[in-house]
């Protein structure tokens, strides 16, 4: 297996975070963090004992990995902000979103020069278990990962697991998949007659589920519920968008309580 190539991975430092947060990189990866804020900052761990000294509005900063472990680091200019860089000998990457039940997982994997076979281990609640080995791409090429370096899986998602990758070099971190039984959304938004719609179905069909429209506000910090409704015969709903201008959206598939989300659909932009 040809060796995965280091990569430069960004983190961009805000007015008061650093975003992400938390980040995890394979041994020997660059990390960049770039100040796009109008605020001095700066980098300092604690154990690895990099200080990237004062960074100026527009700078930037950097620094190599090359031991695994976990490095908590900080600004000492500004309290609270804080972040912290997981270093693994193998990078395991899946899906961030729920899945459905019964459907194929993609998990791709990458590996230092000398990993040798790279197994995929699940711990469905009783401690983690073989249940594949990862390869080559059939074809050159594997959902957009064809860089050099990354072998591929893939595995049935029969119930929520934790995963992670195992080799002669090491243990990936760990990730964390939630397979569910809920419908997918697909959602659209349109204007007609001077209103903002967003229109809402579910797949498979599921007349009479709760479904909640949220818009990301930044007053809000986040996404916020704008309104609900119930899915009709024809598994549908559509909802007028009253909000900023351009506010990004989502429909949520819910629970019984309004709350727990069990689906979503794609983000749109609402002119």
């Amino acid at each position: 297996m040809i060796a995965a190539a280091a990569a430069s991975v960004l983190v961009s430092m805000t007015s008061s975070a650093f975003a992400p947060a938390n980040l995890d990189v394979l041994t020997g990866d660059n990390v960049v963090w770039r100040n796009n804020s109008a605020r001095t900052h700066n980098v300092k761990f604690e154990t690895e004992g990099f200080n990237s000294g004062r960074v100026a509005p527009r700078g930037g900063a950097n620094h190599v990995f090359s031991v695994a472990g976990r490095y908590a680091y900080i600004c000492t200019i500004h309290d609270g902000m804080q972040g912290e860089i997981g270093v693994y000998p193998l990078l395991l990457d899946g899906p961030s979103r729920r899945v459905r039940r019964g459907t194929g997982i993609a998990l791709h994997v990458r590996a230092p020069d000398g990993a040798g076979e790279v197994a995929i281990e699940a711990d469905y609640g009783a401690g983690f278990g073989r249940i594949a080995v990862a390869g080559p791409a059939a074809g050159g090429g594997h959902e957009g990962h064809e860089e050099p370096g990354t072998v591929h899986a893939n595995v049935a998602a029969s119930e929520t697991a934790t995963y992670r990758a195992v080799s002669a070099a090491g243990i990936s971190q760990e990730l964390r998949v939630e397979v569910t039984d809920a419908p997918d959304l697909s959602a659209a938004a349109r204007r007609r007659g001077g209103r903002s719609l967003v229109s809402v179905a579910a797949s498979p069909s599921a007349p009479g589920a709760r479904v909640v429209l949220q818009l990301k506000l930044r007053e809000r910090f986040g996404w916020w519920p704008v309104a609900r409704a119930r899915l009709d015969r024809r598994s549908r709903a559509t909802f007028r968008v009253r909000g900023p201008r351009g506010a990004p959206a989502r429909v949520v598939l819910v629970g019984p309580d309004w709350a727990t989300p069990l689906s979503q659909s794609r983000v749109l932009r609402v002119r």
